[in-house]
């Protein structure tokens, strides 16, 4: 018995035939052709390794026991950017945008810098990073909401900005205690 691959994609052979043929990862990456202006792929991209650093901080906070609002805000954060991020990588592989699985070495560095500090510390440091983060998501959302060429990347932007400048009010609020 003959096992098919897990990832298999439909060709369609010269004799009218249909075959089934493999599909690697790095196959599915580098013969993607996005389907979006430079622009709006850079955003949907962008935003996707934003949002896993967002999720990828919080859980880190959650970990490291905030309690009480601040740690309403990590689990908020956490549930909202996850949402948020399914619903960009559903756009992504309509448009054909590679979704990254990883943070890139600057997010992972600011992700390990951030582990480091020590628990006295670290809450002002988590605030503080929320609030940078936020900040250049509103830029990239009202930017994207203004200028995208494609409509579902700017109903997208559209519709989540609010939420983030909401967040960003929030996260202020939160670092103004450390």
């Amino acid at each position: 018995m003959h096992r098919l691959p897990i990832a298999c994609s439909l060709v369609l052979l010269f004799s009218g035939t249909v075959a089934l043929s493999p599909v690697t990862p790095a196959a599915e990456t580098t013969a993607m052709v996005s389907t979006l202006n430079k622009a709006d792929a850079d955003f949907v991209s962008s935003a996707l390794l934003a949002g896993l650093a967002e999720v990828k901080t919080s859980e880190l906070a959650l970990k490291r026991g905030l309690t009480g609002t601040d740690r309403d805000f990590a689990k908020m954060i956490v549930d909202d950017h996850s949402a948020v991020n399914d619903e960009l990588k559903s756009i992504a592989k309509t448009k054909m945008v590679a979704i990254p699985t990883a943070l890139d070495e600057k997010q992972q560095a600011k992700l390990d810098e951030l582990g480091k500090k020590n628990d006295a510390d670290f809450p002002a440091a988590y605030f503080a990073y929320q609030v940078s983060a936020h900040k250049a998501a509103v830029s990239a959302f009202t930017e994207t909401s203004d200028n995208a060429k494609d409509v579902d990347v700017k109903a997208f932007a559209t519709k989540h900005l609010g939420a983030l400048q909401t967040h960003l009010v929030q996260a202020k609020a939160l670092a103004a205690k450390y």
